[in-house]
């Protein structure tokens, strides 16, 4: 099965979040992310969003370990020395997805990803848009009903194809949400 190795900047996002571990659960990939990766999220979240909402961020990541136990990944903190990238924060996520056996790394900061430097480890980078796109075009039909599955679950607020596209493009996966739209009589 595909692995892929979630940034914070993913995480951080509850529609991406919903949509990537709903297809998950449907098993069209797997989900990968460290401790370090949702202490960001944590901290981004406790940074941006409203005091009164933060205590359910953090449920939620308590919840994605639970219904992924085999997603978290563990990094020894001397591995992530031994990489270099544009930006040294970064170097614990390349460490915790090549310590995963991802195939590939999602995160919205391509660029601090160059693939040359990925290439030597045999991993890519991807944007949210690009793999949802990709999976999408692999699987229509799998994409497709895990999506029904997710909106047929959502009922406080309730949502609709319209809706999520709509999320969808808010949160950056353009074309993937352009998708979601021509797509809704099969979602």
């Amino acid at each position: 099965m595909l692995s892929v190795f979630l940034d914070a900047n993913i995480i951080y996002s509850i529609t991406l979040t919903d949509v990537m571990l709903t297809l998950a659960e449907h098993r069209l990939f797997l989900p990968l992310w460290s401790q370090k990766v949702l202490d960001e999220a944590r901290q981004a979240a406790s940074r941006t969003l409203p005091t009164a909402m933060q205590p359910a961020f953090c449920r939620r990541l308590a919840i994605m370990n639970q219904a992924f136990p085999e997603s978290s990944i563990e990094v020894p903190e001397e591995d992530c020395g031994q990489y270099s990238l544009p930006d040294p924060n970064d170097r614990h996520v390349l460490a915790a997805a090549l310590n995963g056996g991802a195939d590939l790394l999602m995160t919205r900061n391509l660029k601090d990803f160059p693939q040359p430097i990925l290439e030597q480890y045999r991993l890519r980078a991807t944007s949210p848009d690009d793999f949802l796109c990709w999976l999408a075009e692999q699987q229509t039909d799998a994409v497709a009903e895990s999506l029904r599955g997710l909106i047929r679950l959502r009922r406080n607020p309730p949502m609709d194809v319209i809706d999520l596209s709509n999320r969808l493009e808010r949160s950056g996966a353009v074309r993937f949400a352009h998708f979601v739209r021509q797509g809704k009589r099969q979602v």
